[in-house]
């Protein structure tokens, strides 16, 4: 997407008018209802068969006076689809240099199944330099598989086999995997929208991180920061006068490369850190999706595709997957990493024991939750604590805290104490237990060495994080 420079260069002096009654105006515009286009238009239209291009500026060029060679050179650079933006320009010796940045789209087409395409289709292979080539696959396929994949496994220190079709040796088409993943959450991990052909509202977990973003630059709790904020006039105008806050907000839900841009530069922040920050998400969607099946009626559950072993699973890899960067990564993790992932392994901890109650559900006799007609109806008890802590034949997070140095997890202390006394009565095995309290008594030790333990209305870094309140489901 655009630039936010690029937006603001439609502004002037004349439209920053501080009269009452244009500022009466523009209040009355930003209520209204209109279509703000995020991306300025800096493509170039080619008219191949008139052999005339009209650029940004306006003005138009022909092509029919060059030499066949340069014609047809031109005409290629011309027809491939690109968005140029002038980043920068110096002085460099007897000359000038300047930075452009291009942004060119392809489609990746890829199906799943027995569907239409063997291997996944590009349009990079529309171009007619590619003719020859369409067999194999090019970087944009490669790259789109990386990403997928990325999200479904665990990292590994093995390194993956391609086939011909793009896939690995191993996992074959990623798209297979997607359906059990669900869609809308790859499209979360990945930090993209789904596209419907209209505009739409970002996904909640964009707007919950634009608003985190605002609260911890503006030193205030996430949970009573700005309610206003909700995503519901992003697609008016960017600018909202006498209102930076909400200004800024709006370019985070539009702009991508700013807000990729704001979480790298905030990756000091635990809870934001862009690394981790997709983990809690996942996290937060399986906790929603948890929730929403205890408080749906039999027959809504027969519905939800996001049962409670979906659920249960969605945990079980995002350990996995978390564990694998900190054991696996080519390049070993820095300490604010390592202080991401501690963060986000307690709050998913701590959101998990909090629900350590049985509920009592109706459904068919399917293992897999699915309704089928005639099948005999039994009740059975759900409990996700149960199922990720108690039951669990290894020690469900701690074993992954274990790897960690203490100094990046003890200022984390308060809240694994809390969780100690949380589980202290219940059904946790005595061995989980203990191992949470060895865990705790050496964070201790640390702390006493390093001056004093950490209180938990002192913490700086975690005291305006204001994580999700845990559910105790009724």
């Amino acid at each position: 997407m655009s630039l936010p420079i690029q937006r603001m260069s439609q502004l002037s002096l004349e439209s920053m008018s501080a009269s009452r009654g244009s500022q009466g105006r523009r209040r009355d515009e930003d209520s209204a209802e209109f279509t703000y286009d995020s991306d300025i238009d800096t493509s170039i239209d080619f008219d191949e068969t008139a052999g005339i291009a009209t650029f940004p500026s306006g003005m138009k060029y022909t092509v029919h006076d060059l030499d066949p060679g340069t014609k047809d050179a031109v005409t290629r650079a011309l027809a491939t689809p690109s968005k140029l933006t002038l980043r920068g320009c110096s002085p460099r010796g007897q000359g000038y240099v300047f930075l452009i940045s291009e942004t060119v789209e392809y489609h990746v087409r890829a199906s799943y199944g027995s569907g239409p395409y063997d291997a996944p289709s590009c349009t990079c292979r529309q171009d007619e330099r590619s003719v020859g080539l369409q067999q194999y696959p090019c970087r944009h396929t490669l790259w789109l598989c990386d990403q997928i994949l990325s999200q479904l496994v665990p990292l590994s220190r093995d390194t993956h086999t391609w086939r011909m079709d793009g896939y690995t040796t191993k996992h074959g088409n990623v798209c297979d995997f997607i359906s059990d993943y669900h869609f809308d959450v790859l499209a979360d991990s990945l930090r993209c929208d789904i596209m419907a052909g209209e505009l739409v509202k970002p996904r909640p977990h964009r707007i919950q991180t634009a608003r985190e973003i605002l609260a911890t630059l503006s030193g205030n709790s996430v949970e009573n920061y700005r309610p206003d904020l909700t995503g519901e006039n992003i697609w008016k105008r960017v600018v909202k006068e006498g209102d930076l806050e909400e200004t800024i907000f709006r370019m985070l839900l539009q702009n991508d490369s700013l807000f990729s841009y704001f979480l790298a530069s905030m990756r000091d922040h635990e809870r934001l850190n862009p690394r981790f920050r997709r983990f809690r998400d996942r996290a937060d969607t399986a906790l929603d999706a948890f929730d929403d099946y205890i408080k749906a009626s039999d027959l809504e559950r027969v519905k939800l595709s996001k049962n409670p072993q979906w659920c249960y699973k969605t945990f079980k890899d995002i350990s996995e997957q978390i564990k694998s960067i900190i054991l696996h990564s080519e390049k070993e993790i820095d300490d604010l990493d390592r202080r991401a992932a501690a963060h986000t392994l307690v709050y998913i901890l701590s959101q998990i024991v909090s629900r350590n109650e049985d509920h009592s559900v109706t459904r068919n006799g399917d293992d897999d939750g699915s309704h089928s007609d005639g099948r005999p109806m039994d009740t059975r008890k759900i409990n996700l604590c149960n199922e990720l802590v108690v039951e669990s034949s290894h020690n469900f997070i701690l074993d992954i805290l274990d790897e960690l140095p203490l100094e990046v997890v003890d200022y984390l202390l308060p809240d694994l104490m809390q969780i100690g006394r949380i589980i202290a009565h219940t059904n946790v095995p005595l061995s989980y237990c203990n191992k949470l309290e060895d865990i705790i008594t050496r964070l201790r030790e640390v702390s006493s060495r390093s001056g004093s333990e950490p209180a938990e209305s002192s913490r700086k870094r975690t005291s305006q994080d204001n994580d999700r309140h845990p559910k105790r489901v009724k």
